[in-house]
């Protein structure tokens, strides 16, 4: 399976993927060693009632670890299949004549497309592209269906594992949705690929629903790939994600509501990374010093951070600014 069919899989798929305890397995899996130790050394035949007990709330933390740990190495494959796309929902008479007007249309653009099947939970066509700008070998890409994570190969491995975190934060998002608008929103991404002569360069990616089925979910997701106009080198994936049908940029991260700054605590966040004072700022803004030194406490509060330096870097990184 595909790795990067994964992404879409966490994207598009079940709503297990969105409430796996990735998070809290190493912390489980400490905590129920711990406590086994401390069980043995302090057991005492006359505390039986007791040993009783904290066994039974052991061997319950430990079903929780094991559940963590299964939802954790789940196969893709097993992820995907509980999208539950029927072939008697699907059409592919008709997908067969989109996929070759898609391949004239790949012709005719210097763009890198390619489409995933979710049903056969694979890639399904990528154009010629991929291998003038990229240098993958061109057999691979017109048999695409046979070669698995090829298109992944050429993605920086520190970009790859990050994509892979933010499908799994997007899934949430999409699962907390009404089913009817689920396949409303498109992702957007810049990334590190290789091209053909070796070398790291920035590339955007943008991916949709382009085909459902009966029931209205997704089949065929297309993604369109393009040299980055911005090459400044980075080691953050930038991301945006647009609902397609009302045109509304969401941030590239879904923050936490105790995590979200208001527009005031945005403004003067911009401000201090631009150099300017707490003075400069309220001169600015035209409030008082004492309101700008309550939005900088409040700023390190809802990031969780100890100072202002840090408030930049985890508001950047949320994408709470830019």
């Amino acid at each position: 399976m595909p790795g990067m069919l994964r992404h879409f899989g966490h994207f598009y798929s079940s709503k297990l993927l969105a409430d796996s305890c990735r998070p809290i397995d190493r912390q489980l899996s400490t905590s129920w060693l711990t406590a086994v130790g401390q069980l043995v050394d302090n057991y005492q035949p006359t505390k039986i009632s007791a040993i009783k007990f904290n066994i039974h709330m052991l061997f319950t933390a430990f079903l929780v670890y094991l559940c963590c740990m299964i939802s954790n190495n789940i196969t893709p494959k097993e992820l995907w299949s509980r999208q539950q796309i029927s072939s008697l929902d699907i059409d592919y008479d008709l997908w067969n004549k989109k996929r070759e007007s898609i391949r004239s249309f790949s012709q005719m653009t210097q763009s890198c497309i390619f489409t995933v099947d979710v049903f056969k939970a694979r890639y399904d066509f990528a154009s010629d592209n991929f291998s003038t700008l990229f240098g993958y070998n061109p057999t691979w890409i017109r048999t695409i269906r046979k070669h698995g994570d090829v298109l992944e190969d050429r993605i920086h491995p520190d970009d790859r594992s990050l994509l892979l975190e933010y499908q799994i934060e997007h899934g949430k998002f999409i699962y907390s949705l009404p089913q009817e608008e689920r396949n409303d929103y498109r992702q957007m991404f810049q990334y590190r690929i290789r091209n053909a002569k070796g070398q790291y360069v920035n590339v955007i990616s943008r991916q949709q629903v382009l085909e459902k089925d009966r029931n209205g979910k997704a089949w065929i997701i297309m993604g369109i790939m393009d040299i980055s106009p911005d090459q400044i080198v980075t080691e953050k994936i930038k991301r945006t994600v647009i609902n397609s049908k009302t045109g509304e940029i969401l941030a590239p991260t879904f923050i936490p509501a105790e995590k979200q700054l208001t527009k005031r605590e945005k403004e003067i966040l911009l401000l201090i990374r631009q150099g300017f004072l707490s003075k400069e700022i309220a001169n600015k803004l035209n409030i008082s010093i004492y309101t700008v030194s309550n939005h900088r406490k409040n700023i390190l509060t809802k990031l969780e951070v100890d100072n202002v330096m840090e408030a930049i870097n985890t508001a950047r990184d949320l994408g709470i600014t830019y």
